[in-house]
Parts: structure tokens; sequence; C-alpha cells
């Protein structure tokens, strides 16, 4: 009797060896399989993205909400990108630089915003396999004329650069979303 209880365990140990050992190839081709799947998720993911942007681009709707402003210097400052924002609506443009305080300037927010309209909207195709884009935008406000030059990637993260009446540079860094998903918080404009 023994010997059968023995040899019963033993049957069990071996086949639970033997399970583990299929379970273990299993889990590796599964996660090749769930590695290959995340790769061809983020792959149409991207392509969805970029496909967002040319759309954005093209039809002139899209809000850049900055994350930093910088000089021509290169220093930067990291802002509140609902209050700091450059959003184009086809021939209108609106330009805003605020603060959290909210203390001060003309826009009620700590800063200004003008509103105005595009006079110039030149897009040209760039980079190396010529998906990014290059946008000149000429821009008539109360506070002036000013000079934008956006460079947008396929994955939205945009730079745009403004010129003015004045000497030295303005510049915006963070990404564009669509003008009906923007989340931006407009101050009063003169």
């Amino acid at each position: 009797m023994e010997k059968y209880v023995l040899l019963f365990c033993l049957s069990l140990f071996a086949i639970g060896a033997n399970a583990q050992e299929e379970n273990s190839v299993d889990s590796k081709t599964s996660r090749k399989l769930t590695r290959q799947q995340k790769i061809e998720k983020r792959k149409s993911e991207d392509e969805a993205t970029a496909k967002m942007v040319d759309m954005m681009v093209k039809t002139r709707q899209f809000v850049l909400e900055a994350n930093y402003l910088s000089n021509q210097y290169g220093e930067r400052a990291i802002v509140e990108s609902r209050l700091n924002f450059i959003a184009i609506d086809s021939n209108k443009i609106t330009i805003q630089l605020a603060s959290t305080t909210g203390i001060g300037g003309s826009n009620g927010m700590g800063g200004v915003t003008a509103d105005g309209t595009i006079t110039k909207f030149e897009l040209k195709k760039t980079g190396r396999s010529g998906n990014m884009y290059s946008i000149q935008v000429f821009a008539l406000t109360h506070f002036g004329s000013f000079d934008i030059f956006f460079t947008v990637s396929p994955d939205t993260n945009t730079d745009a650069s403004i010129g003015g009446n004045w000497s030295g540079k303005l510049n915006y860094h963070g990404s564009i979303v669509p003008l009906k998903k923007s989340r931006v918080f407009k101050g009063m404009s003169i």
C-alpha cells in the first residue's frame, strides 16, 4: 500500500512539474504576443494622432496650449497651459498670456489677451520624412501686428515664436489640441 501511495505522490509531482513547464512556455509566448500587440497598438495610436494633427493644421482649427514660455535667450518659465495659449480658428486668432495669480494685466488675469485676424497663413511640410509642419502666420490685433512661426510635430508637440513691433521674441512650447476639445480659459480682450 505504501508503494502505491508513494507512486501516486510521485506521479502527481511529475504532472505538476510538467504543467509548470508548459505554463512557463505559454507565459513567454503570451508576453511576446502582448509586447507585439502593445507595439501595434502604439503604432495605430501614433497614426491616428498624426491624422488628427494633419486635419487640425489644414482646417486651421487648433489651440497651442503652452506649458513653457521662453525668450530669445532661451530662458524658460513654466506656465499654466489653460491660461497661456494661441488659438487659431479659420482666419481668427487669439494670443493670450496670463498668470495663475490673476493680479493686474488688461485681461483681468495678470496678462494680455489679443484677438485679431489672420492675414497670411503659409503651411509647409518639413522634416526628414515630411511629417512635420512649418506654419507662418501674420496676424493683426489691437496691440499691433505679429509674425508667428509654428513648428508642429505629428505627435502634437508644438513650438511657436512670436515677433512683433518690438525687439525680441516670445516663444510658446506645448502641444496643439483641436479647437473644440481645448480647455483654455480666455480673459478679457481689448
